[in-house]
Parts: structure tokens; sequence; C-alpha cells
């Protein structure tokens, strides 16, 4: 009997390869550098804080199709000792959050030149089945939604109360009546959702008054949109325990 041959396709910031099956791979990455607290930094911080918020990112992008979390592959352009072992706790409180364990990281540093500069650069891994990835699952009339604050910078560490947490995305996935969910990114929540809706052959109708919020930076992913039908808007604001913003809607492209 012939095997059949894996199919690999790109969608938003991920890479998803068909194994010939059901299940597929789901691939995302972030890289850092300049952030830290080596001499050249051009933001100075914790290197915890550096691995913590670097792979949030990352792993959010794969948690939010309904992937599990196979494996996170860390590159440090550091050394191991100090600062790359710090860069790691930071990635495994992360991973503590969404219930994974330090088993799931692996990864190098850099143990033959002195790096006056931090760099670190993630890759994560999951996994989940074909059929139950959250992708191109919008409908016209379904409400764009928001959970969390877009914040970058200082606003990041004093606001942590602000932000989309892992469970609160986890939970979020786990809803059948939540369609597609986009982490923001640095384009903000209005290009997020100016691509779920592309990608589901619509367009997005933004609620007036909403402009500098959908234009601002998502930093780390400290906030995430999501699409949904409105009556079911009651029950999943429930269910996450946490306020949600209507953002817009997404309707048929008028030729």
């Amino acid at each position: 009997m012939k095997a059949m041959k894996s199919s690999v396709y790109k969608i938003r910031d991920l890479t998803i390869v068909n194994r010939g099956g059901s299940r597929s791979l789901v691939i995302a990455c972030d890289s850092s550098a300049g952030i830290g607290n080596k001499p050249m930094d051009a933001v100075q911080t914790t290197p915890e804080i550096v691995g913590y918020y670097t792979a949030r990112v990352a792993v959010m992008e794969v948690l939010s199709v309904g992937a599990d979390v196979l494996t996170v592959v860390d590159t440090l352009a550091v050394e191991s000792k100090p600062t790359g072992e710090a860069i790691i706790r930071g990635i495994e409180q992360l991973l503590n959050e969404a219930g994974l364990t330090a088993a799931h990281v692996n990864g190098s540093t850099e143990e033959n030149f002195v790096s006056c500069q931090t760099g670190i650069g993630i890759t994560v891994i999951g996994e989940a089945g074909e059929k139950g990835l959250k992708l191109k699952r919008s409908t016209s009339g379904d409400c764009m939604v928001m959970l969390g604050e877009p914040l970058v910078g200082e606003a990041v560490m004093q606001h942590p109360d602000r932000q989309c947490s892992i469970r609160q995305l986890q939970l979020l996935t786990g809803m059948s009546e939540v369609h597609e969910i986009h982490p923001v990114g640095s384009k903000g929540a209005g290009y997020e959702a100016q691509l779920l809706a592309e990608l589901n052959g619509l367009r997005f109708q933004a609620s007036p008054g909403n402009a500098d919020k959908l234009n601002a930076s998502g930093g780390p992913a400290t906030a995430v949109i999501f699409s949904a039908p409105e009556r079911a808007l009651a029950h999943i604001q429930a269910h996450v325990g946490c306020k949600l913003e209507l953002i817009g809607h997404l309707r048929v492209i008028n030729n």
C-alpha cells in the first residue's frame, strides 16, 4: 500500500504540515534582539522576562488554532551561565502556565564567543487533528471580539492584568462557539481582523470609534481577537471570566 505524502503550507505566521493522515504539525517562531541585561542591549530588562515573552508569542500562535504543544526549541545567542539559564527559566514559567513542563524544552547556547547583546530565537512545534484546526471557519455576520489590551514596551510589564493569559486563550480554543482566534502582534488588531476576514473571503467592518485601539501594537501578543456569533458572546464571556470588547463584524464582500 502506497504511503500518503505530506503537504506543507503557510497561513498567517504558521507553517502547517499535513502528514498524509489525520494529524497535522503546526509550527510557529519568534525572535528577540537587543532586549535584556547585557551592555549593548537597547532595552534593559531581566533575561527571564525576555524568555517568557518571546516564548509567549510563538506558543500563543500554536495554541490559537487548537493545537497541542509538542516541543519548544530555544536558540540562544548568549552563554549558558548565567544568561541562558535565566532565559530558560522564563520560558519554563510560560510553559507552566500552559500546563507543560521543562521536558518540552530543548535548545542551544553560544559557548565559543563572548556575547555583549542578547539574542534569542524560539520555535514551537504543535500537533492537532487536521479537521480540528481553527482555520477558515468564520462566517458572515460573526462578531469580531478582542480579549486583552494591546500593550508594548514598559506597559507590558506594568499591566499584566490587562493581558490575555495563556489559560484564557486555552479556554477560548476549547469552545466550539469560537470560530477563529488571532493573537495581536505589532501590526495591531485591525490588521489581524482584516487578515482573518480575507482568509474567509469576507470583509471586516470595524465598530465606530475604535481606530486608535485597532492600530495599536499588540507587542508580545498581549491581546487576541476572535470571531463568534453574537448570540454566543454572553456565554463565552462567562466561561472565560473576563471582559470582552466588540471591535466589529464580518460581512460579505460587496461587488
